[in-house]
C-alpha cells in the first residue's frame, strides 16, 4: 500500500493484515508524532500534574534576612518536594519591610504528598496562600487559602 504515513505505518500494517505472523497474538503498536510542539507538550504535562494534585503552587511570606529563603527551600527539600519555579517579591509586600513574599511551584509524588507539603508549610509559616486546583470535596487539607 503506497502513501502510508511512517508515524502510523505499524498500525496500518496490522489493520491491513500485512503481518500474518502476528495473527492471534497480543500486539502493541506505538502511535506517536515526531512533529509535536514541545511547548504544547510541556503545557499538557503541567496541567496533568496539576489535575493529579502533583503540582502545588503557593505564595509564602518569609524573613528577608540571610537564611530566610534557605530555610524555605530546605523545608521543601526535606519534605521531598521538587522546586520547579521560585520567585521572591519585595516591592509588593507592604505589611513588613523585613519580609519577602516568595511564589513557588513544586512537584510532589501524589495527592497525599501534596497534603504533607501543605501541612509543612502551614505549620511553619503564618502567611501561606495556595493557588490553583483543589479538591475540597474529598479532603479539607486541599482547599485554597
Amino acid at each position: 500500500s503506497s502513501g502510508i504515513n511512517a508515524e502510523y505505518g505499524g498500525l496500518a500494517a496490522l489493520i491491513d493484515g500485512q503481518l500474518p505472523e502476528l495473527q492471534g497474538k497480543r500486539v502493541c503498536t506505538i502511535l506517536c508524532g515526531g512533529n509535536i510542539d514541545t511547548t504544547v507538550l510541556g503545557r499538557c504535562l503541567e496541567r496533568g500534574l496539576a489535575a493529579d494534585h502533583r503540582l502545588l503552587s503557593f505564595t509564602v511570606v518569609v524573613k528577608d534576612a540571610p537564611g530566610g529563603m534557605k530555610m524555605l527551600t530546605q523545608r521543601l527539600a526535606e519534605s521531598g518536594a521538587s522546586i520547579k519555579d521560585i520567585l521572591h517579591e519585595r516591592a509588593w509586600l507592604l505589611e513588613d519591610v523585613f519580609a519577602v513574599r516568595v511564589r513557588c511551584m513544586v512537584e510532589t509524588r501524589d495527592a497525599d504528598h501534596t497534603i504533607e507539603v501543605r501541612k509543612t508549610l502551614t505549620d511553619n509559616y503564618r502567611h501561606v496562600e495556595f493557588i490553583g486546583l483543589s479538591d475540597a470535596s474529598s479532603d479539607p487539607n486541599l482547599t485554597s487559602a
